[in-house]
């Protein structure tokens, strides 16, 4: 398994302070790369302390669960990955993944969550511990709770102070899995949405057991929601109920439950509304596919060389919460399509992510070596091998229709019905479900660079 070494560099470690007539404060300690000032993002308090302790406890949860071990790996004990948290114009964000990367969690707190500053902007990781945890579980509404996002102070350590260190040993598929679950939420579409209630009896009545091999569909029903073996083409397809229990707890206090899903059924979307505040889960559909191996976001990256710059969009970005294609399209003077398309360019490379409930992406950099990015899509390599090597033959342009060449073998790529199919092997096993095939990026890309087209 691909892995790269990742350290965290934390001044202290995350803490809740509990003094003498004074409100809880919980400091969470940001990352830093060596000799950089550890970035100081918030200060202020929260005016719902109870529910924003167990949404953070949710995070770190999930961050730790496991939902898929392979059977030829051996069973250790690994480092995992930190929560990474976003500041940006009003809004604070930590998002994370599980072990297995099938399983991403994010949650969202907006201005109104909270009376204080944003005295910086940015993405980082935030170190969450145990203790940090046990202290959670234990805040009240009537204690209040203060928050630091980062310190003040670490900025007045001297060089010589000291500085804790998690190293890691991240695998590779997590970056991946990072950067793909923003192109499946921005393919998404709602599908159901009830009130807090009958969110709660449905979760409840969820068979405990994992349930990873057997693909359940929720429809909805007289008294809410169920689950049906059966697709009648109007649910949500889902496996692994065990994914869903961190809901269980969070439910009580929620206003309602979102149901979103893509068009292939390839991923789901779970939010929970707090007004304020939300939690938004999303699902693979295999907890042993994780998000790792999918190309949803292939078409734009194979395009990246072709008509208008994604960098002309990115120079647009300042830490924004809400960017909207069609706010940047006026501003750019482009076509919305060109928009959408360098946004896709840019949630692949690990520049934004995408918020389902405001239905547009949001600014913000991985905390990692996104140099790693370059080596994580070996079909987009392949596909430019076989364009720099003649091997794209197009029959016609509209429909698509091409005779792709690679290793001593023909295959024909062809849009069926407003989708691209190729007689290749791997195309035979997914149909498509799991992004394009080389076979398939190389015509099109073919197509996108003829003049004619």
């Amino acid at each position: 398994m691909l892995q790269f070494a990742h350290t965290y560099r934390y001044a202290e470690p995350s803490s809740m302070e509990v003094g003498a007539g004074a409100a809880p404060h919980l400091r969470l300690a940001t990352s830093s790369p060596a000799e950089v000032p550890h970035p100081h993002f918030f200060e202020g308090r929260l005016h719902q302390p109870q529910l924003a302790a167990q949404l953070l406890s949710a995070v770190h949860l999930l961050v730790g669960s496991r939902f898929f071990t392979p059977a030829n790996s051996v069973a250790k004990a690994i480092a995992l990955a930190d929560p990474v948290v976003t500041v940006g114009s009003g809004m604070l964000r930590l998002e994370g993944f599980s072990a297995c990367c099938s399983t991403y969690i994010r949650v969202d707190m907006e201005p109104a969550a909270y009376a204080g500053d944003i005295v910086g902007k940015g993405t980082t990781n935030i170190d969450f511990n145990a203790p940090m945890r046990a202290a959670l579980a234990q805040v009240r509404d009537a204690d209040g709770l203060a928050l630091s996002v980062g310190a003040a102070a670490f900025t007045l350590h001297t060089a010589g102070a000291q500085v804790i260190e998690k190293k890691v040993e991240l695998p590779l598929r997590w970056l991946r899995s990072m950067v793909a679950v923003q192109s499946y939420q921005a393919a998404m579409r709602k599908v159901f949405e009830v009130g807090a209630i009958p969110a709660l009896r449905f979760v409840r009545g969820l068979p405990r057991a994992s349930t990873s091999k057997t693909p359940l569909w929720v429809v909805a029903g007289p008294q809410g929601l169920r689950t049906t073996a059966q697709n009648d083409g109007s649910g949500v397809r889902f496996t692994d109920s065990s994914r869903l229990r961190v809901l269980e707890t969070l439910l009580p206090k929620a206003r309602s439950l979102t149901l979103f899903a893509d068009a292939q059924q390839q991923a789901s979307a779970w939010c929970l509304d707090f007004g304020a505040m939300r939690l938004t889960l999303v699902l693979s559909a295999e907890v042993w596919r994780g998000f790792s191996g999918e190309g949803q976001a292939l078409q734009a990256l194979v395009l990246a060389d072709e008509g208008r710059p994604a960098s002309a969009v990115r120079a647009q970005l300042h830490w924004q919460d809400t960017l909207r294609s069609d706010a940047l399209a006026a501003a750019l003077q482009w076509p919305v399509a060109d928009v959408d398309r360098a946004l896709q360019l840019l949630g692949a490379s690990g520049l934004v992510g995408y918020d389902l409930v405001h239905g547009a992406y949001f600014h913000r950099v991985l905390p990692m070596d996104l140099a790693q990015l370059d080596d994580m899509n070996p079909r987009l390599a392949d596909a430019r091998a076989l364009l720099q090597a003649g091997g794209v033959r197009l029959l016609s342009t509209t429909p698509l229709d091409a005779e792709v060449h690679s290793a001593d073998v023909s295959y024909r790529v062809r849009e069926v019905d407003g989708m691209l199919r190729c007689t290749c092997p791997w195309f035979a096993k997914h149909q498509g479900e799991r992004g394009p095939c080389k076979h398939v990026l190389a015509a099109f890309a073919a197509q996108a660079a003829t003049p004619s087209h």
